[in-house]
């Protein structure tokens, strides 16, 4: 047992390690023309120190033999650290095959090969003696243990780049689920690949996760590849209700990985939320974000909706302000943009869709003036005390009136002020006839409203009957 661990020892060592130079050319050292001269490894490398460069042999013990006139002079160069991957000291793993001078064969002499024809060892000749219960490498096995962080080591750009990828990292749901869970249960493993700027370059707010902070970042000498940003969307970001119901519950934390303030902006207006305010800007972080651009809600989608949306507006007025300001609503809202607001041929059919309430006239029009000017300037006008005239047609409709005005009040106000009404419904000198109908409760009425009642009654009409 202890001449394999002493082999997997000088496995990785002395692979990659500098080779020798014999007469000024760069030659692997020839181990087999030196076999009858040495008969253990230790005759030239030292197994018992924790010295690395003591382990090569000193370039006075070359020069015994090759002075010039025994033998050809050579020039050695003392070997350089090779750029590797594995978590290796091969003093440590010598020490332990010190009493075992045999013990070097097991990882640089190929099997059945002889004593002296030494290779390099090999990073799978590890699995030897140090196998692990991973049913595929690079997806199973805890990688720091074995292998060097990429920010300790050397490698050149081109190195980095042609790092092989794990077979779960082509997973669909691993870019939005799958590496963030990775990443908190074994940051060390993350960091055998990559460095803190991988994280830092999609991720907007990376300088308050703690895996990305813990994680070494690049040396000044290491040179990374391009970092392109990617964002995948989240399966709960293409639900049809998720643009209503996204500010729900919302956790700074867990957007600000793809958005940055901006996103957000995008739609919503100053003032904005608290959890949009608590983001970062783009100018303040090295990712991009995910760049969103203002895009109209689902719901806005709907045919029509251009000329439904009062009741949505009425109903939801603070969703509504979360885009649009009140410029938003002016802009169609206002005189100049009327005539562009109704459908062709509207002029000559208004009347019905105004008196059914298909549309909310007075959101944009003044009725008492703008309907009025309309229907004087058309010969539509009332005439007489009480302006019935346009209702000549209708007989005995001052009697019956009652109906429709209180269905469409607001097409009475067209032609009619205030005044008229009160000139029959009203307790000051009038007819005093009662707008109320059969049954009205009064109480209930003005504890709802009390400035109505004051429209015809002067005082308290409750304690005055």
């Amino acid at each position: 047992m202890k001449a394999m661990v002493a082999g997997v020892a000088l496995l990785a060592g002395l692979a990659g390690a500098a080779s020798w130079v014999l007469a000024a050319r760069q030659e692997p050292f020839p181990h087999e023309e030196h076999a009858r001269l040495f008969s253990f490894c230790t005759g030239c490398h030292e197994m018992d120190t924790g010295d690395r460069t003591a382990m090569y042999p000193p370039v006075e013990l070359c020069s015994r033999c090759h002075d010039g006139t025994l033998e050809d002079s050579v020039v050695w160069q003392p070997p350089t650290a090779a750029i590797g991957r594995l978590i290796f000291d091969h003093p440590v793993h010598a020490r332990v095959a010190v009493d075992d001078a045999l013990a070097c064969e097991s990882c640089h002499v190929p099997s059945g090969a002889a004593r002296m024809a030494v290779l390099r060892a090999d990073g799978p000749g590890c699995l030897g003696c140090h196998a692990h219960q991973a049913s595929e490498h690079q997806v199973d096995a805890d990688c720091a243990t074995c292998h060097v962080r990429l920010a300790e080591t050397r490698f050149t750009t081109a190195q980095i780049a042609a790092q092989p990828t794990p077979s779960d990292h082509d997973a669909v749901t691993f870019l939005g689920e799958g590496h963030g869970r990775s990443a908190a249960t074994s940051s060390a493993s993350c960091e055998v690949c990559h460095t803190r700027e991988r994280c830092v370059a999609c991720h907007v707010n990376a300088a308050t996760v703690p895996a990305i902070t813990a994680m070494m970042a690049a040396p000044r000498e290491l040179v990374l590849p391009p970092m392109e940003a990617r964002y995948e969307e989240p399966a709960s970001h293409r639900t049809a209700d998720f643009q209503r119901t996204h500010g729900t519950g919302l956790e700074p934390g867990n957007c600000g990985a793809c958005h940055a303030r901006d996103d957000c902006a995008a739609c919503h207006v100053p003032p904005v939320p608290a959890a949009v305010a608590a983001l970062p800007q783009r100018i303040q972080v090295a990712a991009p974000g995910a760049m969103l651009q203002r895009a109209q809600p689902f719901s806005h989608e709907a045919p029509g909706y251009r000329s439904d949306h009062a009741a949505d507006a009425a109903t939801h007025g603070a969703s509504c302000t979360a885009c649009h300001t009140r410029t938003s609503c002016s802009e169609c809202h206002a005189a100049a943009q009327r005539a562009a607001f109704h459908p062709d041929n509207f002029f000559v059919r208004h009347s019905a869709e105004a008196y059914g309430r298909r549309l909310e006239c007075s959101g944009c029009h003044e009725t008492q003036t703008f309907c009025r000017d309309c229907h004087t300037q058309a010969g539509m006008q009332a005439e007489g005390r009480l302006n019935p005239g346009f209702h000549d047609a209708e007989p005995l409709w001052l009697l019956r009136h009652g109906g429709p005005a209180r269905r469409a009040l607001e097409s009475c106000t067209a032609c009619h002020r205030q005044t008229d009404c009160l000139q029959c419904h009203s307790t000051l000198g009038s007819f005093r006839v009662s707008p109320h109908r059969e049954g009205f409760d009064a109480r209930a009425a003005q504890s709802r409203n009390p400035i109505i009642c004051k429209a015809c009654h002067i005082g308290d009409p409750i304690r005055r009957n």
